[in-house]
């Protein structure tokens, strides 16, 4: 393996989301919360078990207050993709928008 095929598969920015997951079993409703990472990568975008071609994605915008849970968006040709956050994403998209992907 070359040193860029090693570099392809390093991510150039992560952001860490909060998943959010809402059971309803019987008559109890449950939820439960965990953290993943969005990556970003050469040419894609994976969350957890979905990944996006970097072709697909249009923009990523967000909403977020420290000390509050914000959105992350995902603007992509199949609609948008609305994760929670709790940490600045600025880095994260500022590294999606100085990319060549469109």
């Amino acid at each position: 393996m070359t040193e860029e095929d090693l570099a392809a598969d390093q991510p150039l920015a992560s952001q860490e989301i909060i998943v959010i997951e809402q059971k309803i079993e019987w008559l109890q409703k449950t939820q439960s919360e965990y953290r993943e990472f969005i990556y970003l990568f050469s040419h894609s975008i994976i969350a957890g078990e979905h990944s996006y071609s970097l072709k697909e994605v249009f923009d990523i915008s967000y909403r977020w207050s420290p000390g509050q849970i914000g959105f992350l968006y995902l603007h992509t040709t199949g609609g948008v993709r609305t994760f929670h956050i709790q940490s600045d994403p600025s880095y994260f998209v500022q590294k999606f928008r100085g990319m060549e992907h469109l």
